[in-house]
């Protein structure tokens, strides 16, 4: 029976680490029959920790070390254009530009998911969640897709990163601006009882997302074969920091399918 408990005990360390608790070991007693099962096991877990981490701080460190050179770049190319004579010069080096913000945008999006994934506090402070989604409303780029709201006053507060959580939203609401055929949603319930929590989605029309790739595509950099294309793929990166967000405030978000006909993300926040 200690035997068999002890099994249990690794399968549950097993399903935590492989959930993201990378922090989870096995406590197990030394003269317990399985013990050095137990101990290969977490030294596997503290070899798998540092590698991650090792994998962090670099993209951290590239992503830092080429702001500067990107900035020398831009410099350059601004005091090119100035003195370009030649029209196709002066084309040629405002495709350069692009390309450039292209990539400085690509940098700020790296430093913003390798800041995330070492945050170990937020900055919370209680907030009006409706108004907080509303405010999300306003920093969205210009789109012709309709954009609908349902989020009622009753919705109350929460303690949260109000930037934060704003970013998440923001990113999912300019994934559905990408994908939508003519409209989106954003709505958002609270929902009382033991297991109280609240609910934000946003729904789009468009193409929807195929149940084997729903989970894919928060890994970093993933992106579905329709969005390969610079016009509409951007870097793959969006959901995976939206989903990093949210996890962040103790909340989960997955992609489902939208009555829209498109896809529908759901972020879920305890309350």
């Amino acid at each position: 029976r200690a035997h068999w408990q002890g099994l249990q005990s690794l399968s549950r360390l097993a399903d935590a680490f492989g959930s993201g608790k990378l922090t989870a070991r096995s406590q197990m007693k030394p003269s317990a029959s399985i013990y050095p099962l137990a101990e290969r096991i977490n030294h596997m877990a503290d070899r798998i920790e540092d590698l991650l981490e090792a994998q962090k701080s670099l993209l951290h460190s590239v992503s830092h070390e080429l702001r500067t050179p990107i900035a020398r770049l831009e410099f350059g190319l601004e005091l090119l254009d100035a003195r370009a004579k030649d029209p196709d010069l002066s084309k040629r080096v405002k495709a350069m530009e692009g390309d450039l913000r292209e990539l400085n945008s690509l940098v700020t999006e790296l430093l913003d998911m390798s800041k995330l994934d070492s945050a170990r506090t937020l900055r919370l402070e209680p907030a009006a969640l409706s108004e907080v989604l509303r405010e999300c409303t306003g920093m969205l780029p210009p789109s012709p897709h309709a954009l609908d709201c349902l989020l009622p006053d009753d919705l109350g507060e929460l303690a949260l990163d109000r930037r934060l959580l704003a970013r998440a939203v923001c990113n999912l609401l300019r994934n559905a601006q990408k994908y939508a055929g003519s409209r989106i949603l954003l709505s958002a319930v609270r929902h009382a009882g033991k297991d109280a929590h609240i609910e934000i989605t946003v729904d789009d029309d468009g193409p929807g997302i195929p149940l084997e790739e729903r989970d894919k595509i928060f890994e970093p950099f993933y992106r579905l074969d329709r969005s390969r294309d610079r016009a509409t793929g951007g870097f793959g990166l969006g959901l995976s920091i939206a989903r990093k967000a949210v996890a962040l405030h103790g909340g989960t978000l997955s992609a489902e399918s939208s009555p829209l006909g498109g896809a529908r993300f759901v972020i879920t926040l305890p309350t």
